[in-house]
């Protein structure tokens, strides 16, 4: 008898499903309303697709950073330069797959994943210049079963690409986004050109920094240290919670942690194309929710 309830519960889990029990105790808990996604995430929305319901967050980045006006002034900037550097034949030879795009038809990308290869991917965080103005997007799969919809979602978006641009993305998220549509058999057929911001850092900043991992350059580059992040290494099992408990505040933290990296992969962007060296500094942590000049999101 045990057996077989167990069976039962692993092939709901298989089939993105939760079992009842889980259900009830999420809408149980107390209070009620901080484990809703909509209380957290008032900016976010349903969305349908092809492949089913995924959960939608989008925003101009002005409304969770304050600092996003400062940030867009010197983002166009960084393009109009990228494409006065290649008009003169200057642009440096790193940062030519820069030259394919433009603000409106590029994306900053950054993913969490439930694990290695073969596990399902579950959020996918864009930056991308709208209507004037920087917006964050966040394709979130609230069950396993979601994941094929936010992937949908994304291979829709990709035919408006022209240059894609992530932090160690070619070793690992887009590699892992192209096999999670070849597993859901969605098209993937990409013609914009991949900018890794990593390998170019390391370049430029290895000599000076203790290492080239994004929190390190975020640091040295931005001044500012992050309080109350969720370590990399938890987000795995806090999603896996989250699908069985769907608590939001399970999965609150790992919105705000995909929000910083891709605040810090901005302007590590602009960093890179103004050629701008680091600040030999250690920023002092001060009490509090959050270290001097750290983003409001």
């Amino acid at each position: 008898m045990v057996f077989e309830e167990l069976k039962r519960r692993i092939s709901l889990l298989q089939r993105g499903e939760v079992p009842a029990r889980s259900l009830e105790h999420a809408r149980t808990s107390e209070p009620a309303a901080l484990s809703d996604l909509a209380y957290h995430f008032p900016e976010g929305a349903v969305c349908d697709t092809d492949r089913g319901p995924a959960f939608v967050c989008e925003a101009a980045l002005a409304d969770v950073y304050s600092g996003a006006p400062r940030l867009l002034d010197r983002y166009l900037a960084a393009f109009e330069r990228v494409e006065a550097m290649a008009c003169e034949e200057a642009l440096p030879r790193f940062l030519a797959p820069l030259a394919a795009g433009g603000p409106d038809t590029t994306a900053l990308i950054d993913t969490e994943t439930a694990g290695l290869h073969g596990r399902p991917l579950f959020l996918i965080g864009l930056v991308r210049c709208r209507d004037g103005e920087l917006t964050l997007t966040q394709y979130f799969a609230r069950t396993y079963a979601e994941e094929a919809a936010i992937l949908q979602r994304l291979a829709a978006l990709l035919p408006e690409l022209r240059l894609l641009i992530s932090f160690n993305g070619k070793a690992f998220d887009w590699p892992f986004v192209r096999d999670r549509m070849t597993y859901h058999r969605l098209t993937c057929e990409p013609s914009f050109a991949h900018f890794d911001l990593l390998h170019p850092s390391r370049r430029r900043w290895r000599a000076e920094l203790p290492n080239c991992k994004l929190q390190t350059l975020e640091r040295y580059l931005c001044g500012r240290w992050r309080t109350g992040d969720i370590p990399s290494d938890r987000i795995p099992q806090c999603y896996h919670d989250y699908v069985r408990e769907q608590d939001a505040r399970l999965i609150a933290p790992i919105f705000h942690h995909n929000r910083l990296d891709l605040i810090a992969m901005t302007e590590l962007f602009i960093a890179l194309v103004e050629g701008e060296a680091p600040t030999p500094i250690t920023p002092r942590r001060r009490t509090g929710a959050r270290a001097k000049g750290a983003p409001d999101v």
